[in-house]
């Protein structure tokens, strides 16, 4: 199963650490990629593959065409082990929206940001059922129905559904709506949704989601 992040004691540490230390403009580059890949917003996203297990459907015409135009890993094929998790799949969850994301991207502060979570899902995964230009409308909407379903930012009480989906070349971008703010309170969200045959998850400990003293989503 892909990890869930880093150690107890790494996490425990996560609150001390150089982007809090240290100006975006004294990281290293390796301190860069440890934020964009394994910190407090970004971490390896656990995937449930459906169609690895014997006798469950693969999800039909939406998963083929994951098949057919995914990346593939090395080591992929057959049954997955018990569980059903498979081991050719490989992504990262992202908060996008994040402060110290965009710092670490040097990317300029999106107008997006302000009015929704954006969380990006990069890495080895399909696009499967993500809406593309390619699509007419009557395509473009049914994709969305179903992603509107299947995705979603789990918290207590009633979950922040999606709003859009966008396919850049790193991934694919979700937008959630900031109108019911995720606050400390909340202790711990999880990010979910369905890619074909992929079931999608990664949970976040807003606790250690402080950058210079402020809650960063």
């Amino acid at each position: 199963m892909f990890g869930v992040g880093l150690g107890g004691a790494a996490v425990s540490a996560w609150a001390k650490d150089f982007w809090n230390d240290r100006k975006p403009s004294e990281w290293t580059p390796e301190q860069i990629q440890q934020l964009l890949t394994k910190s407090p917003w970004a971490k390896d996203a656990s995937i449930f593959d459906r169609s690895a297990i014997k006798g469950v459907p693969s999800g039909g015409r939406s998963a083929q065409s994951s098949r057919r135009g995914a990346r593939t890993t090395t080591g992929r094929g057959g049954a997955a082990p018990s569980g059903g998790v498979s081991k050719g799949w490989k992504g990262t969850v992202r908060w996008d929206s994040a402060l110290p994301i965009q710092d670490a991207l040097k990317a300029p502060k999106s107008p997006d940001a302000d009015k929704n979570y954006v969380i990006a899902l990069v890495g080895d995964v399909p696009a499967a059922g993500i809406p593309n230009d390619g699509d007419d409308a009557a395509e473009r909407q049914q994709k969305m129905d179903i992603l509107q379903a299947a995705t979603r930012i789990e918290r207590r009480g009633e979950p922040i559904e999606l709003q859009q989906v966008k396919l850049v070349p790193a991934g694919t971008l979700f937008y959630f709506s900031r109108v019911l703010p995720l606050s400390l309170d909340d202790k711990q969200v999880t990010f979910v949704t369905k890619l074909g045959p992929l079931e999608v998850k990664c949970k976040f400990i807003l606790r250690d989601m402080l950058y210079r003293g402020a809650l960063e989503l």
